[in-house]
């Protein structure tokens, strides 16, 4: 079962107090360390801090420490220790309900993010918090869980492809954004895939079904919304930063990335436009068909109104009436109303009501 502490946990509390905050998504911490230049490169994972330090102390050009789950602080605040990160660094880190932000620190940069990924199992888009401290010569990326986001990156490390090595954590930071918003796209494949599922739905037999859809397929949006905007803040802030840390020659990679970013928003709106234009030709089309419906419900009450009256009529119990005694007088009354019905009906058609 998933352990859940909201933001009023923390009420009171003083500040850099790390508590974490959000949805547990794994119940142990795992630490990779990998050091690289360009002509080394090793990679050691554990779970035990004094291993960790121990990793960290071998030395290398560059140090790339990833942190899969929350779960063990005493882990993270060892680590912390060991870098000289700030406590409200650190409680940053630890509240996974942080929108993304840059913010510069005496000896480095930290970086929140969200990395977003679609769950083909329930259907929707999942987010999770990604943290990036960028030092001198070093990078922490912190993930909720452990996860597969960042492989493809070390296959590159390992094999001294695409000059990650060579170009140092500047680079490496540049990198793992890269990967971040590039999973956006296929995020916003995945979403516009199914919009346009959803519109033939609506147009053919709209249903309370496909209305929940819609208003699961909005809140995605909200989320992916809620992701891509503060990020692309935070992007300019990085560029623009006067961090001795950040290198100014990667400020072209960063653009890039903004661009990219910028692209996903121009995305999101357009598919907010769309599913908004879905909800009014849902409510349309359930206000045609109930029309339709009224329509044909007139249609027959107009009908049946004459048949009514004449029936009324001959149904009259008076001594003195026409055709009371008449042999075929109740034949002729089914034939009245018969007549009368086909006379409307044409009426009807012609005048293109039905």
């Amino acid at each position: 079962m998933k352990k859940m502490i909201r933001q009023s946990h923390k009420a009171g509390l003083p500040p850099g107090t790390l508590l974490h905050v959000g949805d547990l998504k794994s119940s142990i911490s795992i630490v990779t360390v990998c050091g690289f230049g360009e002509d080394i490169f090793w990679e050691k994972k554990t779970d035990r801090l004094d291993e960790c330090l121990e990793f960290l102390q071998e030395g290398a050009p560059v140090l790339w420490v990833t942190i899969d789950g929350l779960a063990r602080i005493d882990l993270l605040q060892g680590l912390g220790d060991f870098f000289g990160l700030h406590q409200l660094t650190l409680e940053d880190i630890l509240n996974t309900d942080q929108r993304p932000k840059q913010e510069d620190y005496e000896g480095y940069t930290y970086i929140a993010c969200k990395a977003l990924e679609y769950s083909e199992h329930e259907d929707a888009v999942e987010s999770e918090h990604v943290s990036l401290v960028i030092g001198s010569n070093y990078v922490i990326s912190v993930s909720e869980r452990e996860a597969d986001n960042f492989t493809l990156l070390r296959k590159r490390l390992e094999a001294n492809r695409g000059g990650v090595r060579a170009l140092g954590a500047e680079y490496l930071v540049y990198s793992l954004l890269d990967i971040i918003v590039d999973r956006y796209f296929v995020v916003l494949e995945k979403t516009g895939e199914r919009i346009e599922i959803l519109e033939e739905s609506i147009l053919k037999k709209p249903d309370e079904k496909t209305l929940q859809s819609v208003h699961a397929l909005k809140r995605d949006m909200i989320g992916i919304r809620q992701a891509a905007w503060p990020l692309r803040e935070a992007l300019i802030g990085l560029e623009q930063s006067e961090s001795i840390f950040v290198n100014k020659s990667i400020s072209l990679h960063l653009r890039d990335v903004y661009s990219h970013v910028v692209q996903i928003i121009d995305t999101i709106e357009i598919y907010r436009e769309m599913l908004s234009g879905m909800l009014d030709i849902y409510l349309s089309s359930v206000n045609n068909r109930l029309n339709e419906v009224m329509k044909v419900l007139t249609i027959f009450a107009a009908i049946f109104i004459p048949l009514t009256l004449i029936s009324g009529i001959y149904g009259m119990n008076f001594k003195f009436m026409p055709e009371l005694e008449w042999f075929y007088g109740y034949p002729f009354a089914l034939g009245l109303m018969g007549l009368t019905a086909i006379v409307l009906l044409g009426y009807f058609r012609r005048k293109k009501w039905l």
